[in-house]
């Protein structure tokens, strides 16, 4: 395959006003779920990066860092750590949540990345790691050359490629709905950062992230999550959510089992 065809898989369409505004409004309940989160891939992240004698005492720029779900572990180990998005309001929170943490190691820098002048801002050649978890401004030709350019030693893309829940599998079916693209089911990115590296000759290492639990809810709270999760699809139909969930009460609760998979691309530069 040419060169073309997996920069063509990295799927960034992104108006950059339109998610500014996306991440500004999504920051409060995104940080939110950062705290609830259970599955524990940040600390498995940082965990690998140390097995692999990366984290201590490195430079980092976390791209995309949003509001901290991987540098505020990554800061007890590093030296430094740089956090760009292009959203203030992610960065405030990531500065908050900073200090909560009592760290003192962070900066926070407002940027959209797939534009940035990585030699006009000085940052050629500057981080030990360059890191990027679920990042849409490094799914371009441009990002991810960016990466490349400020690494001075090793770079690691973390991308979901399974992110399924039972009772959204189940919803799909029953709504007769044409799954569409998710950012957190995203194989062809994986493919395309792989094969990118091994054409301009680097080695890069896949490591796999998997999680499976399974949670319960009861009725109310169920349709209040899967009516905002279906709020694009349904529109305007008089569709009743409660009356599509109550086939699945065992017990007075909903059942779900949720399944992900993170892939974690690592190489030297």
């Amino acid at each position: 395959m040419e060169k073309s065809f997996y920069e063509n898989l990295l799927r960034n369409n992104n108006d950059h006003a339109k998610a500014e505004m996306k991440w500004d409004e999504r920051a409060k309940q995104f940080n939110l779920n950062q705290q609830n989160e259970r599955n524990g891939f940040a600390e498995r992240v940082t965990e690998i990066l140390n097995e692999k004698s990366i984290l201590g005492g490195a430079s980092i720029l976390d791209i995309g860092g949003g509001s901290g779900r991987y540098a505020i572990p990554f800061a007890a180990y590093a030296e430094s750590i740089t956090v760009t998005d292009i959203s203030s309001n992610m960065l405030e929170l990531a500065e908050k949540n900073a200090e909560n943490a009592n760290l003192n190691n962070l900066q926070f820098i407002k940027m959209e990345w797939s534009d940035a002048d990585i030699k006009a801002i000085g940052w050629e050649k500057k981080f030990d790691l360059v890191f990027a978890s679920m990042c849409p401004a490094v799914r371009s030709a441009k990002g991810f050359k960016n990466m490349l350019a400020a690494s001075k030693g090793h770079c690691m893309i973390n991308q979901f490629i399974v992110d399924k829940d039972s009772v959204t599998e189940y919803l799909l079916d029953v709504l007769k709905i044409k799954k569409g693209y998710n950012p957190h089911n995203d194989r062809d990115s994986v493919q395309a950062f792989f094969n990118l590296l091994w054409i301009e000759g680097y080695e890069p290492e896949i490591n796999y992230l998997r999680t499976k639990e399974k949670t319960e809810m009861l009725l109310e709270e169920a349709v209040k999550v899967y009516s905002k999760k279906f709020e694009n699809e349904l529109g305007d139909k008089n569709i009743n959510m409660k009356s599509l969930l109550e086939p699945l009460l065992t017990k007075g609760r909903i059942r779900t089992t949720k399944e992900k998979t993170a892939a974690m691309i690592t190489w030297k530069v």
